[in-house]
């Protein structure tokens, strides 16, 4: 396996949408959270992580194509930016992305929340390492 790209990438526009698809599907999940919908508030949180690490991924031109590479980016992320938490904090969207197999009699609006708040985290961690951040 080869050592990934540590510097960005020339991506433009394709790194800001993953960044604001990030943002919104976060806020969405908010949204559908507080309409009781548990099912699409999880997918929305399990959404937004996976658009702010495609957007770090654009950024330094690694190759994420399906759900299986998830962890590796996040290793990847966690790396250059140093900090062991990111990795944790993709914990939290397998969690909200495994809601979607569940009944809706086992989902739990608190801990649903707490990891939207943890993917909030995720998002905020990550956009630094991103071209095109607009901090």
């Amino acid at each position: 396996m080869s050592t990934p790209a540590m510097e960005p990438a020339e991506t433009g526009d394709v790194v800001i949408d993953h960044q604001q698809r990030a943002v919104y599907f976060l806020q969405k999940g908010r949204e559908f959270l507080a309409g009781g919908d548990l099912h699409q508030a999880s997918e929305k949180g399990w959404g937004a992580a996976a658009h702010i690490v495609k957007a770090v991924a654009a950024t330094y031109g690694w190759s994420y194509e399906s759900h299986d590479e998830f962890d590796a980016m996040l290793e990847q992320a966690s790396a250059l930016a140093r900090n062991d938490r990111i990795h944790d904090l993709g914990n939290a969207a397998h969690y909200l992305h495994r809601n979607y197999y569940k009944r809706k009699a086992l989902l739990n609006p608190d801990r649903i929340r707490r990891n939207l708040d943890n993917v909030d985290e995720l998002i905020n961690l990550l956009r630094p390492l991103c071209r095109g951040s607009r901090e």
